[in-house]
């Protein structure tokens, strides 16, 4: 214990100040600060429920009229009261996380308007009801189950419940998504279906992920952000081509952090540890500060994290056990500033820091958890990002600015021997060496009309420039020169207008059109030696074009929403450099691919609330799809594979069964498949999309009653299964992953302030094969097996001032 105090002296700092903050805060009214702009009922309730971070459900659209204008700090009966005081419904606060909207009846008018100093009104049926979070994926709040897209989310109490710390760990909650399973910052993120390969090249990413209002990730791998002081995970499924651009084929992940409180001092701290079967030891601190600079005005937020991941794989031929060990380190400081009672600014910097201190695969021959190479390989990933956000909101609708500025850096090792001689390097151990520094610079404006009206939409303009430079080597280890040596930079430029409008016509359906227009533009220049030879090259590409949306909804009644849906998404094409030059191929071009997406959705909520339902039937065409690939030798490279189809089916449902017991369902059945190959590709018979299930679901059971003596008792168990795969088109090179099944069970205690969570990750201790990849340089009769974590046991410990 000593030496986890001496490790992590900046955190446990973090706890001791927030224990002292501790009387302050809880002396501190549980009145919320709003700032509500005179507008139509159901639109201030969705942003009543942003503001004050609670969950929404119930007719909204029963509600008439406008509510006025409410700025200030007061409680959420005082507001509500205020609100629908002439609309016509009534409210229930069912607990301090959710509000339930009715309409109102006539002899129960006066009780559901209670002075703003009354306690929450509740009710025998209260806590068997489902209310919503608020998201804004599509640039303006709405809920997700009355939004007419594939759309997901979890609110910061479902991440805790789940222990979630990485996107990785929502997988147990949302259909479809999955991730590749090289390692910690080294994954890319898959939905619905969709997968270019397993592997991360030059191609653009096919899910965009956004930080709040700004990218994080262009060509690069998932920098694998922990889950931090995180108010609500956004999952928008299929091509968002319009609102969001090239590398939005497969959908978009938006991560929304809690912003600062205005007006509390508060804390929160979690520490937890763990141990991993035939492994090591595991822990993690987190720490989150809110301070209040200038009350009602300005104020600070920081987080601040610690993490270490028990390593497991061990590798005899350099005497060594649990190579794999990760740290993850990082930290976010929020600045919230109010200009004016319509418009306030938010600042944030980010920093991450991963190291992992091998890779996380096994070779067939030798088992699962254990391999023979040469040298160990290493992984380094350091992401930093600062942004500015400027928000207005009134009667006029909503206008949302943000500038932002990311760095983000990762390097690989690769144990290279068993390729060396390629290269013509003498025989001995070698490693292959990739680094990679982005820096992308992002601005972008939307301005969104006032909802609840019957034309109402969105416009914008987005700017960014992203210079990437790569420098790959391959030499002798542990010292010599570099047989092979590339030196690359991608400068990229982005421009695009946009543009999205809803008419509510007769017989209760709407339609909406959306376009983009966008303008690519790459330059690329590259300088590669190989011994006494040398290539430069230079290249120029500029693209543009449209992406469009066509959207027909039909809302026969409060709880039941279906929609048809057209939309399109793109990536642009660039040049492969990279090639041994004593016969590899010259530089060649890859062309930009295209993906349309045809959709049927319905949305469901029944039985008093208490059954929430999604279920969409998609259909989705991808035309000249770039896949990030290896040679022989072990280099990458990026080529059209050809055309391909997924049709599938995609279920997500949540049952409140009781006052105790929640049960959610999640389900994916779909049919990739590479309708029409390249003329120099290859492909095994019903290979499927590259790295890519033909299925996989999920359930989640939580139990929880309150004790006698105070604190409630949660039980959960969570099962997701995730159907095989191949990993590559290649039949003789296509390595199968097995279907294998995720297992995670806990049991909580949750006071006030606190909650003690026991939990165990793979009970069962699985090995099964999730990920046939290791390292590209390996002799291919070296089978990879990528295995489940083992068995891991531990416990958290999260503290609230």
């Amino acid at each position: 214990m000593k030496r986890g105090v001496k490790r992590w002296p900046g955190l446990w700092a973090v706890a001791l100040a927030s224990l002292t903050l501790a009387p302050v805060a809880q002396a501190a009214s549980a009145d919320v600060r709003l700032r509500l702009a005179r507008k139509p009922v159901r639109a201030a309730l969705i942003d009543l429920a942003l503001q004050a971070e609670v969950s929404l459900g119930g007719n909204l659209d029963a509600c008439r009229g406008e509510s006025p204008a409410i700025v200030g700090r007061m409680s959420l009966e005082a507001a509500l009261a205020r609100m629908l005081a002439q609309s016509g419904c009534g409210f229930e606060i069912l607990d301090r996380r959710t509000i339930m909207v009715r309409r109102a009846r006539a002899a129960s008018e006066s009780a559901r308007l209670p002075a703003p100093t009354a306690a929450p009104v509740r009710h025998p049926e209260a806590h068997a009801t489902i209310g919503e979070v608020v998201i804004t994926a599509q640039r303006y709040p709405n809920l997700p189950g009355r939004t007419p897209a594939a759309i997901s989310a979890l609110a910061s109490q479902a991440l805790s419940h789940d222990r979630a710390s990485s996107l990785a760990d929502i997988g147990f909650q949302v259909a479809g998504l999955t991730t590749t399973n090289l390692g910690p910052g080294r994954d890319k993120i898959l939905l619905r279906g969709l997968s270019d390969g397993a592997f991360t090249g030059l191609t653009q990413s096919i899910v965009a992920l956004y930080l709040d209002e700004v990218p994080v990730t262009y060509n690069a791998p998932d920098p694998d952000l922990r889950l931090a002081d995180i108010e609500r995970v956004e999952v928008m499924r299929g091509p968002q081509g319009t609102l969001y651009g090239g590398g939005a084929i497969g959908g978009v992940v938006r991560l929304a952090t809690r912003k600062p409180d205005l007006d509390t001092m508060s804390a929160e701290v979690l520490a937890g540890g763990s141990v991993t079967g035939g492994g090591g030891a595991g822990g993690e601190l987190e720490g989150v500060v809110n301070l209040p600079l200038v009350t009602g005005k300005l104020a600070l937020r920081a987080v601040g994290y610690r993490e270490r991941s028990a390593g497991y794989i061990d590798n005899p031929a350099l005497g060594l056990n649990n190579v794999n060990t990760s740290d993850r380190n990082g930290a976010r400081l929020s600045l919230r500033a109010v200009l004016s009672p319509a418009w306030q600014a938010t600042a944030v910097v980010n920093h991450q820091s991963l190291r992992n201190r091998d890779t996380q695969y096994g070779v067939s021959r030798l088992g699962p958890m254990t391999r023979d190479n040469a040298v160990r390989e290493p992984h380094d990933n350091s992401f930093d990002q600062g942004s500015l956000t400027v928000t207005g909101d009134g009667r006029w609708g909503r206008v949302t600015g943000s500038v932002s500025r990311l760095g983000h850096d990762f390097s690989s090792r690769y144990d290279a021997t068993a390729r060396a001689g390629l290269f013509g390097q003498a025989a001995g151990p070698a490693v292959f060496d990739d680094a990679r520094q982005t820096d992308l610079t992002v601005g972008e404006i939307t301005y969104a009309m006032p909802t609840g009206r019957r034309f109402h939409g969105l416009v914008g303009g987005f700017l960014s420039s992203t210079q990437t430079r790569q420098k790959s080597t391959l030499a002798p280890y542990p010292a010599g020169g570099a047989s092979y040596a590339e030196s690359r930079v991608d400068d990229i430029r982005e421009a695009a207008v946009y543009g999205e409008g809803t008419w509510e016509l007769p017989w209760n359906f709407s339609a909406t059109l959306g376009l983009r227009w966008f303008d690519y533009r790459y330059d690329i220049s590259s300088d590669l030696i190989q011994g006494a030879k040398a290539r430069a090259f230079k290249g120029h590409g500029d693209e543009n074009g449209f992406s469009p949306k066509v959207l027909l909804s039909y809302a026969p009644s409060a709880s039941l929403l279906a929609y048809l849906q057209l939309s399109e998404g793109y990536r642009p094409g660039g040049f492969n450099t990279g090639g041994r030059l004593d016969g590899g191929p010259p530089p060649s071009r890859y062309e930009a691919d295209q993906l349309w997406n045809y959709e049927a959705g319905i949305k469901l909520r029944a039985f008093d609330e208490r059954l929430r339902l999604r279920a969409a039937l998609f259909f989705a065409q991808w035309r000249s799809i770039q896949s990030d690939q290896y040679r022989p030798d072990g280099l990458g490279y990026t080529v059209n594979v050809g055309d391909g189809d997924n049709d599938g089916l995609e279920v997500e449902a949540d049952w409140r069964a009781s006052e105790r017991l929640d049960l959610r369902f999640a389900l994916l059945l779909n049919r990739p498949d590479v309708s029409r190959l390249s003329l120099d590709q290859t492909a095994a018979e019903n290979a499927g999309l590259a790295g890519i299930s033909s299925g996989s679901a999920n359930f989640t059971a939580d139990y929880h009653r309150p004790l006698a003596w105070g604190p409630t008792l949660r039980l959960r168990a969570q099962v997701a299964h995730t159907g095989g795969a191949r990993l590559s088109l290649d039949e003789t090179a296509g390595r199968r992953m097995d279907s294998y099944t995720t297992t995670a069970l806990s049991a909580a205690l949750e006071g006030g302030r606190w909650t003690l969570t026991a939990y165990v990750d793979n009970p069962f201790d699985s090995h099964a094969n999730t990920f046939a990849f290791g390292n590209p340089f390996a002799p291919r009769a070296d089978e990879a097996i990528t295995p489940q974590r083992p068995r891991t046991a531990g416990f958290r410990l999260q503290a609230r001032f």
